[in-house]
Formats: structure tokens, sequence, C-alpha cells
């Protein structure tokens, strides 16, 4: 009888076979990806990181580009989720045709692109390189925040350069991501660790992985992916990208025609000098010390660059108009409340629409016991933003969890306040389901929402707001909101009534 020990690996049973195999091909894959200095383990030293940096570019063709420009056109898809008009899908997506200029040997980007938003659509030109960005507006170089960054991400070229030209990536080791295994790559940024995973058995990037602090939901986990890889010419590019935040589709791009070009076919490579610090946060979410300004004698707006908001007091209850940008705004409010209105008083935060920047600041109001006034609508999105657990950076209503919780009071119909000063009413025209305005009667003043932006022409919005006035047969003499100043009621109006 033949000894089993000497039989070939083909006699062996099916299911060893496959075993073997598969082990086989896995030390194959080892000497591809680890070459055959490192047959276990993964070295984390610098040089060892800057080589699979330079199989990236390698697979890419990035040498071969040479001194010419990368120029390529896209359609970008920017979903509003934060502002559309349900906290739930679908969201509507801000669309972009982008022509894309980028230089391989600087890192430079030059995007000019047609954004199409509901009613609107706007040119924009945007430069990047590896530390910043900013917006071309005539001869002006506008700085974007670093929140704002995130289109140069889409382009794994541009990510390349970057990670090339970091000081401390390492090799952090290997992981499966999408059925492969990848070698992950780590470096240290301002906003934290940021993870690079490279295809190991070609070296094209696939995914950068990071976690990114927010100003709503505390932490999310952001990934941009790279796929659906073309050749054009002596290069290869990433035909289709996309933005994950916590598993969920933000961004999509997908990439059209590419080709070289000669540098003097493209437009200007240089980064202006930056006129100002770039910010983490864009100008309207930034905190700053909101001005107060007097609407009557129990109300008063408070407001700062990126979003007025309005207090009353209505016998011994405090009446808060929205709580935006977060949780220092919130706090900066309070400051301000407590010196308009000495005292210990029952507070009430009326979230008049859910818009992410809108309530952003609710957090830190139910941490300190208000009551939580909504459409009865708003009801589940408010618990999952109450819900959600910051534990990266824990706030004040993380601290506070275990002795806290929702104190909310729906509205679907017209609502007044025990003493008859505070109308609440839904607005409810098509584009203003589940939204909410105000009218203080001792003061004659209606609070509306986000939903009168501007007096210079009728739009939708503010025919709705106006209608909703008529419905409920009020008679305000002054008018506000989180993007208006005070106005005069009559101005509204005017311009609603001439365009009926």
């Amino acid at each position: 009888m033949e000894n089993p020990a000497n039989r070939p690996p083909e006699h062996l049973p099916e299911t060893i076979q496959r075993i073997l195999n598969f082990w086989i091909q896995r030390a194959a894959l080892m000497v591809v990806v680890f070459s055959s200095t490192i047959v276990l383990g993964i070295s984390t030293n610098e040089s060892n990181a800057q080589t699979w940096i330079q199989r990236a570019k390698n697979a890419m063709g990035v040498e071969r580009a040479g001194q010419k420009i990368l120029h390529f056109r896209a359609a970008w898809a920017d979903q509003q989720n934060y502002q559309s008009d349900r906290s739930y899908p679908p969201f509507f997506d801000a669309i972009s045709a982008a022509e894309v200029w980028y230089q391989p040997s600087t890192g430079v980007e030059h995007v000019k692109q047609q954004l199409t938003f509901p009613g609107i659509e706007q040119p924009l030109e945007n430069l990047y390189d590896s530390n910043r960005g900013v917006m071309l507006r005539g001869d002006r170089a506008v700085p974007l925040a670093r929140s704002q960054l995130r289109i140069r991400n889409l382009n794994p070229w541009a990510v390349i350069y970057d990670w090339e030209h970091a000081e401390n990536v390492s090799v952090e080791g290997e992981s499966v991501y999408r059925d492969y295994p990848r070698i992950v790559l780590a470096r240290k940024t301002e906003g934290g660790e940021q993870r690079l995973f490279l295809d190991g058995k070609t070296g094209f990037p696939v995914k950068l992985d990071y976690i990114e602090f927010h100003y709503l939901w505390g932490h999310r986990h952001i990934e941009y992916v790279y796929s659906n890889w073309v050749m054009a010419g002596k290069i290869e590019v990433s035909a289709s990208a996309f933005l994950l935040a916590d598993g969920a589709v933000e961004i999509s791009t997908t990439t059209g025609t590419t080709e070289l070009i000669d540098a003097t076919g493209a437009p200007s490579m240089a980064m202006p000098a930056p006129v100002s610090p770039a910010n983490d946060l864009p100008a309207f979410l930034q905190p700053r010390q909101p001005q107060v300004t007097k609407v009557g004698s129990g109300t008063y707006l408070l407001t700062n660059p990126g979003y007025t908001e309005a207090v009353t007091l209505s016998g011994d209850q405090l009446y808060i108009f929205d709580a935006t940008q977060g949780a220092e705004r919130a706090r900066l409010d309070e400051e301000a409340i407590a010196k308009l209105f000495p005292g210990k008083h029952k507070i009430n935060v009326v979230v008049t629409d859910l818009a992410w920047p809108h309530i952003a600041g609710v957090r830190y109001w139910v941490a300190q016991g208000a009551t939580i006034i909504a459409h009865k609508a708003a009801k589940p999105f408010l618990e999952t933003v109450i819900n959600r657990r910051w534990t990266l950076q824990p706030d004040l209503l993380e601290q506070r969890r275990a002795t806290t919780s929702l104190h909310f009071q729906g509205i679907e119909q017209i609502y007044k306040s025990p003493d008859g000063a505070v109308t609440l009413l839904p607005i409810d025209g098509i584009g203003s389901e589940i939204v909410l305005a105000a009218y203080l009667a001792p003061d004659h003043f209606l609070w509306a929402s986000d939903y009168i932006q501007t007096v210079d022409e009728p739009t939708a919005y503010a025919a709705e707001v106006w209608n909703a006035v008529q419905r409920a047969h009020l008679q305000p003499q002054q008018v506000a909101a989180e993007h208006l100043p005070l106005t005069a009621w009559k101005v509204v109006d005017d311009l609603n009534s001439a365009a009926k």
C-alpha cells in the first residue's frame, strides 16, 4: 500500500486541498506584497511606507506624467442630508459639472465647477494644495475652512501626493477591505490619525479612512473609496470615487474624459498667498459672540455672522427660538439671556426647522433641562440626535446622560402659551412642511424660522410664511429670521400682496 505521506497534493481530500491551496496562494501574495526581504510581519519604518507610496505612484503612472497637467471632467453629486426637506431619505443632491486640472509635480489642484442647486445655478472656482484651499472670487482669494477641503480627497492622485510629502507616515499593518487584503498606512494630521489602504497586489489606492469630529454627531467615520480605474494613455485614474460618512454615501463623483496636457493649456496653478488663517469650520458654523438687538419689551434677537436666534420671556417661562451652531453658541446665548432675564425660569427651546446647523445646540439645552418644542414629526430625528453617543469628546449632554432625558412637546396645530403671549404655527406650505413659525403678541413680532431669507424679491418660502400668517389671522408689525435682520412686516406684506 502506498504511504499517504508520499501522495502528491492533488490526491488529498478536497477540503484539505482547498486549505492547502489557500495557504499556497497566501504565501505567494505575501511575497508579492512584502517583497523577498519580508516573509512574515510588516516593517513599520518610514522608508517601507514610502516604498508602498512609490508603488501606488507607479500603479497610477505619476512619473509617466512628468511635468504635464492631469486634466479631466467630472460630475459630483453632493448629498444634502443636512438640509433636505426631511431628515430621512431621499435627500436632494447639489450637482456639479466640474473641470479639474491637477499638477502632479506640485500637488496643486484647480477646480472650476457649475453648481446646480434647487432653483440656483452658480459657477465656482477653487484651488487646493496639501495644506489649504481658496475660493477665487474675481481678484480675491477667500480661504476655505479645513472642513471644506474634502473635494481634494476625492482625487487619489492628490491624496498620494499628500502622503508622499507628509513626515510621519508608517505602515500600520494589513486589513481585508472590499474582499481583499490591503496594506494600511497611517499618519497623524491636525484633525487626527488617517489611514490609507493600498491594494497589496497592485499598489493602487483603495481607501482613505479617518474619524471626523462633527458639530452635530460628535464624530463620524469618514471613508473615501476609489474604484473603476481606467487607463488614459500612459496613466490610470479612478473613474469613480465616493465619500462615505458612517457607511452612507454623501458625495459620489464620476470622472469622464481624462488627458495629460501641457501647463500652457491650464489655468494658473499657483496658490495665492493666504489672506487669513483657515478656520476649522466655515463662517456660518463659527460660534462667535452674539450681538443683542431689542425687538420689544420682552423680546430680543441674538445675532452673529452665521445665525440669528430669538428669545422672549412669557410669564415665568423663557422661549428660545432655535439653537444653532453648537454647544459653544448655546453657552454664549445662555450667558446673554441670563443678563437680559435675571433669575430662574423654565426654559423652552423651540426647534422650528431640522437642518443640522439649526439644531446643533439642542443637546446643550437638553443637558440644562430645557423642554424642546417642535413639530410632532420632528421627534424621531431629535431623539436620534439626543441618543447619539459622543464617546470620543463627551459634550455636556454625554457627561450628564445618566440624569438627563429629552422632554419633548410636539406641535401639529396652532399652539398658544398659557398666557397667550406666544403662538406657534406650522407654516405647512409644500416647501415648509414640519416647519414652525412663532408670533409674539406683546411685541407684534413674527419669528419666521429660516423661511424668509430675503425681501428683495418674492420667494416661495416667504410666500408660504405669509400665507400661514393670513390663515392664522395674525397681525405682525416686525419680522426676523435666522438670516433676516429685524424688518418691518409691511415689506413682506407688500411683496407678497403684489405677487398675488
